[in-house]
Formats: structure tokens, C-alpha cells, sequence
């Protein structure tokens, strides 16, 4: 039941007749709480959807969405995940989830989350990416199996611009002598391919052969350039590594940077979620 595409450039809403304004109505029980990462040394603020009849007592456990950029400029990229899921699972046509939005009192510190260190780290252990990464699999991922009702084979990781970069890059830190990638899928939304992406996928190449993830990327055709080469590199290399495990889904979209949000995350959750319970 895809179809919907939203073109954010004045220009081009005439030519597709606009988008649609506010995201699908949610389902379940919505709450927020926070935080606070060691890791880190700050607090964040947890946006959480459970499904509807949720028992945290019963059997049943339920994939987990991690949410960047939850509220960032507006783009409602938390709701429109929430109700996409809420409205296609209440359909049957995906499993039901419990999304968790990792947000911030101040949305500029992002910055400090989604960049890479500058070099990178071979051994993880600067700030920016390498450290966020350490809050999720140290502390948040933990704090939230041990709260809900999870499974841990279907975690799924959803970033929109440099937060498609940090999901691209917790990718690529998977190590598969530690263990399972810490999520099993991520979609990674129209964001940039600098350097220091490639370098990950490098190091990851020189230390395994397997890529156990199922990625959903795509790209704006109204964002210019340097993002198609760049996009189209990092696809091809991967296609050429052959990565054992690795389920790769690309998607170029006929809308703008802010307009790839909604079609990027039905894609990508209908590869991650399709098919009903």
C-alpha cells in the first residue's frame, strides 16, 4: 500500500499536487522518560510507543525501532515512524513494534552524537559516533530490553540525514567476533557519504567477510550532485564486497532532502516489518 511521496520544494509540490501534511494518527500507549548515559554524561530524553494491549507480563515480545532525530526542525520523523507502524500493523500488514525516540533537550547536540571523530578511531574509543554507539549498546539497549518486552534479534535503527550517517556507521562496527550486529536492520535516509564512511566499511572489510544486516538506504534525486556520486559509490562497493548475511535495498526518491523522510521509513520499515504478524 505504498505510494505516498512528498516533494518539500515549493517548486515541485506543483508538479506531484503536495504531500501529506501531518503523520498517520497512533496507535498504543505513548510516553516519554529520561535518561541518564555514564557514557555520555547527559541525559536524554526517551519518546516511547508500545503497542496496542501491550502486557508486559505475557509471552510475547516485539521488535524494537530506535528513533534518531525524533523532533530535529520539525520534521516529525518520530510521529510519522509511529504511525506508519500503528496503521499498517493495525492493518495486519506489518508486525506490531515498540519505537523508542532518542531526543535531546537541546537538538544541537546531535552534533556532538552523529559525527565521527576527526580521525577516526580504529578502535572505537574517541567521542562523537564511537561514543553514542557505546551509550546504545552499553546502556540504553540493556535499560530497554530489561524494561519492555523486546526481541533482541529484531532490532532496527532508523537515521534521516547525519542521522543516516551514524546508522550507516553503526553498520559498520559491527564486529562478528563479539557477537550479532547490534541491530539486525537499519534504514539510513538520504544522508551524506563523507570519508570517513568509507573508512569504516574499510576496516570492516579487513576484519570479516560477513555483514549480517538488512539495509534500506536511499537518496533524493533533489539533493544535488556529490550525494548521487557518493551514494552510488558506497552501493557499489558493497555490492562488490559480496558480504555474506548482508541484505542490501536501495531507493532513489523523486523529492528533496526534508521530503525523503516518510517514503525512506515505509520503505524501510516494510522490508523490516512487512508481512503481517
Amino acid at each position: 500500500m505504498r505510494g505516498w511521496r512528498c516533494v518539500g520544494l515549493v517548486g515541485l509540490l506543483a508538479l506531484v499536487g503536495g504531500c501529506k501534511d501531518e503523520p498517520w494518527s497512533a496507535t498504543g500507549e505513548l510516553s516519554v522518560e529520561r535518561f541518564a548515559s555514564d557514557a555520555v554524561g547527559d541525559e536524554y530524553v526517551l519518546r516511547v510507543r508500545l503497542p496496542p494491549g501491550y502486557d508486559a507480563n505475557a509471552s510475547t515480545t516485539y521488535p524494537l525501532i530506535v528513533q534518531l532525530d525524533p523532533t530535529y526542525v520539525g520534521l516529525q520523523q518520530y510521529d510519522i515512524t509511529v504511525g506508519l507502524v500503528s496503521q499498517y500493523a493495525e492493518r495486519n500488514e506489518w508486525a506490531e513494534a515498540i519505537v523508542v525516540g532518542v531526543d535531546y533537550d537541546d537538538p544541537s547536540l546531535r552534533e556532538r552524537d552523529y559525527d565521527p571523530p576527526d580521525p577516526p578511531d580504529e578502535a572505537f574509543d574517541g567521542d562523537g559516533t564511537d561514543r553514542f554507539y557505546r551509550m546504545l549498546a552499553d546502556e540504553l539497549v540493556p535499560h530497554l530490553e530489561t524494561t519492555y518486552a523486546i526481541n533482541p534479534a529484531r532490532r532496527y535503527l532508523l537515521g534521516h540525514s547525519k542521522g543516516g550517517v551514524f546508522a550507516w556507521y553503526a553498520v559498520f562496527r559491527h564486529d562478528p567476533a563479539i557477537g550479532p550486529p547490534l541491530f539486525a536492520g537499519v534504514v539510513a535516509a538520504d544522508n551524506g557519504y563523507q570519508e570517513p564512511l568509507f573508512t569504516y566499511e574499510r576496516w570492516h572489510h579487513e576484519r570479516a567477510d560477513d555483514l549480517p544486516v538488512t539495509i534500506h538506504t536511499t537518496r533524493a534525486v533533489y539533493n544535488g550532485a556529490v550525494q548521487k556520486v557518493t551514494f552510488d559509490a558506497m552501493v557499489a562497493r558493497l555490492r562488490d564486497r559480496d558480504y555474506a548475511g548482508l541484505v542490501l535495498e536501495t531507493e532513489v526518491l523523486e523529492t528533496d532532502h526534508a521530503g525523503s523522510v516518510w517514503p525512506s521509513y515505509e520503505g524501510g520499515l516494510e522490508l523490516l516489518l512487512g508481512g503481517g504478524p
